[in-house]
C-alpha cells in the first residue's frame, strides 16, 4: 500500500510539473528555444502558418544570413542570441508596447503578423531590422543603411509564403525594415 501511495504522489508531482511548464509557456514565461540555427536559439509564440512549415528553419537560416550580410556581421555576432516569433500584432520593447520587433537583452523579439494583415513568410518579418540593432546597435537608426534594404530586397524577391495549406506570393515591402533617424 505504501509503494502504491508512493507512486501515486511521484505522479501527481510529476503531473504538477508538466502543468507548471504548461502554464509557464501559456503566460510567455521563458520556455527553453524550440530548435537553433547556426548557433541561434529560436523559439515560435506563434500559429502563424510560416512558422509550422517544415522549410522554417531554412527560411530563418537564409533570413538571418543575408541580413548579417547586409549589417556587415557574421554569425559569430549573433553568438547567445534567441529570437522569438511571437503571434501578437505587437513585442514589447523597453517598456514601449507598440513595437513590431525588438532587439534587447540578447533577445530578438519579432511579430508574425502586421496591425493590418498576416505575414506569410519569415522574410516579411521585421527580423532583418532587429539583426541590425543586433550587429551595429544603433538605437537612434543614424546609419544610412537603416533607409535602403533594396539589395536585401532584391535576395527575398520571388518567394514562395504560406496561407493555410496553400502557398501564396511571399511580399517584401522595405518600408517594413527602414527607419528613419530618431530626433
Amino acid at each position: 500500500m505504501a509503494r502504491l501511495r508512493g507512486a501515486r504522489v511521484l505522479g501527481l508531482r510529476r503531473f504538477s510539473a508538466s502543468l507548471a511548464v504548461v502554464a509557464l509557456a501559456a503566460c510567455g514565461g521563458s520556455a527553453a528555444p524550440e530548435f537553433q540555427v547556426q548557433g541561434v536559439s529560436v523559439s515560435v509564440r506563434s500559429d502563424a502558418t510560416f512558422t509550422q512549415r517544415q522549410d522554417f528553419p531554412a527560411r530563418i537560416e537564409r533570413t538571418l544570413a543575408v541580413a548579417l550580410h547586409y549589417w556587415g556581421g557574421s554569425w559569430s555576432s549573433l553568438e547567445g542570441v534567441r529570437v522569438v516569433f511571437d503571434g501578437g500584432a505587437h513585442v514589447t520593447c523597453s517598456g514601449e508596447a507598440g513595437a513590431t520587433g525588438c532587439y534587447q537583452g540578447g533577445e530578438i523579439s519579432v511579430t508574425t503578423s502586421d496591425a493590418a494583415f498576416p505575414y506569410y513568410c519569415v522574410e516579411e518579418t521585421v527580423l532583418v531590422h532587429e539583426v541590425g540593432h543586433a550587429v551595429i546597435g544603433d538605437p537612434d537608426h543614424t546609419d544610412p543603411r537603416w533607409m535602403d534594404f533594396a539589395s536585401v530586397m532584391e535576395q527575398f524577391q520571388g518567394l514562395q509564403g504560406y496561407a493555410g495549406p496553400s502557398e501564396v506570393p511571399c511580399p517584401i515591402f522595405v518600408s517594413v525594415w527602414r527607419h528613419p533617424p530618431n530626433r
